[in-house]
């Protein structure tokens, strides 16, 4: 019987540092990365050369106040490398250099460098251009990235037992059991610098076998949608644009004043439920809801479990709706610090209220689990296709022309990268490609599906099938309002 392991790793006083080489959003995907400018360097690295093999490499380093490797990428860029993530104590010595190199050689062809001064009140996924220099100081090429910082949130420590419900989990594999599938790609090369990857799950070589990932996530959740108001206030809202209003504002628009006040002249600050009812009665009438979080949860029975759904419009969604957005570390910091306060003010005998996190943003999810550690998240997957099944209006504005999230082995890869529990993608896409149960599942994630009609999953055993296709067995499920946590600790291994 593997253990079980409670929480997962999170910062105390570090910062977590995210560097992408390029652009994260589809819509630069044809633009490379690194572009040299190789007849500066040499009349021998013509075009052609430098794009049918690979003689030079770039390698980034995060400054002297990081114990770590260098981390190295082939020139030119592939679409999968360049991606990395580290642990600096303080920002005020935050600096990184691209250097580049031949494949086989320790000459410095040419050196960008990024100073602490860049990164003064960076915005996230903040984009800068870097020229490199040769060794006569000559701009020979540039280079693209962006940075994603996650800052500590103050506080916060690993409860169990305490006045948090904290989750856990634990994986089996399956030692020796023939199986059709693949192993999973291994990446080329680590991409997290200096950093703690993940808590210590039980982990054993798939050598053939099979991996199932238990949690102590079971039963109903209610699927509730946050936003946060301009004065850093989380709400209930279910959509990007507010209603009753002649202007096009969202919810990151207005103070928390102002959308009360709006809620009530449209008669939706109540929502028409009372604690008799049952946690989908309350799922039914909280999409038509506009109330505060803190709110929500002094009125909502504690034995109504909540999945909380993160939304944050992507650059895309920013661009052509208008919208504002806030700061992403205060944003996060706003929903944990509101349901630790009202968590905290409960008493100790009174029923824990369970409750996990979901988001469409990559960043978010990022955010949500290095800031905690008693609450377990999924990363929500479009999968690269123009879903109409979403769970709600803003989960394709969450992540709109985001690669981590138009993929489902960079979603994978992402949330494995992250120890995130698991992922939650459309159910049409496990029907049609089977074989992808067994390849998240061997990563160690649960799998959640949406998109699913009623009757078409078996609600105690989680078995997904549609018309004569083959059937799949998933951890967990949207439908209705609701999110369905499948009991999987009897499940057999195949």
């Amino acid at each position: 019987m593997p253990h079980r392991v409670y929480g997962h790793n999170y910062l105390v006083s570090a910062y977590f540092v995210q560097v992408s080489v390029g652009h994260s959003t589809k819509g630069f995907k044809e633009k490379s990365g690194v572009r040299l400018h190789h007849r500066l360097i040499s009349p021998f690295f013509k075009d052609e050369y430098l794009l049918s093999a690979t003689p030079l490499k770039l390698v980034m380093t995060a400054g002297p106040h990081v114990n770590s490797a260098p981390y190295t990428i082939s020139l030119p860029q592939r679409n999968d490398e360049g991606s990395f993530a580290f642990q600096i104590p303080s920002l005020e010595t935050l600096s990184l250099e691209f250097s580049v190199y031949p494949n086989f050689g320790t000459k410095t062809i040419g050196r960008a460098v990024a100073l602490p001064s860049m990164f003064v009140n960076i915005q996230n996924n903040q984009f800068f251009t870097l020229p490199i220099l040769d060794n006569r100081l000559h701009v020979i090429g540039e280079v693209d990235f962006e940075i994603n910082i996650v800052t500590p949130f103050k506080d916060v420590t690993l409860e169990v037992g305490g006045d948090l419900e904290t989750y856990w989990k634990s994986t089996a594999v399956a030692v020796g059991q023939p199986t059709t599938m693949a192993p999973p790609r291994s990446s080329r090369r680590p991409n997290h610098i200096g950093s703690v990857q993940a808590s210590p799950v039980y982990t054993a070589s798939n050598g053939g076998g099979q991996t199932l990932t238990i949690s102590s996530l079971q039963g109903n959740y209610i699927y509730i949608v946050l936003q946060v108001t301009k004065d850093l206030r989380p709400v209930v809202f279910f959509d990007w644009l507010l209603p009753g209003v002649d202007f096009d504002l969202g919810v990151a628009d207005v103070t928390l004043a102002q959308y009360e006040r709006l809620a009530e002249s449209l008669g939706r600050n109540l929502p028409h439920v009372t604690e008799k009812d049952t946690s989908m009665d309350w799922a039914s009438a909280l999409p038509y809801a506009m109330l505060s979080l803190e709110r929500l949860l002094k009125i909502l029975p504690p034995d109504v479990n909540v999945t909380f759904d993160l939304a944050y419009p992507s650059e895309a969604t920013s661009r052509s709706l208008k919208l504002h957005k806030s700061d992403l570390n205060s944003v996060v910091d706003s929903v944990l610090q509101t349901i630790f306060d009202v968590s905290g003010l409960l008493e100790p005998l009174v029923i824990r209220r369970k409750i996990a996190f979901t988001s469409f943003s990559p960043d978010v999810c990022s955010a949500l689990n290095w800031k905690q550690p008693n609450y377990p998240v999924f990363f929500g997957c479009i999968c690269g296709k123009g879903s109409t099944n979403l769970p709600c209006p803003t989960s394709l504005g969450s992540g709109k022309e985001e690669k981590r999230v138009l993929s489902v082995g960079a979603a994978v890869e992402f949330a494995k990268a992250n120890n995130l529990l698991g992922l939650f993608v459309d159910a049409k896409l496990l029907i049609e490609v089977p074989s992808l149960v067994d390849g998240i599942r061997s990563a160690e994630l649960l799998i959640g599906v949406y998109g699913v009609a009623d009757k078409r999953i078996n609600h105690g055993t989680g078995l997904l099938s549609e018309g004569d296709n083959s059937a799949v067995t998933v951890d967990a499920f949207i439908v209705d309002g609701a999110v369905s946590f499948i009991d999987n600790s009897m499940r057999e291994l195949a």
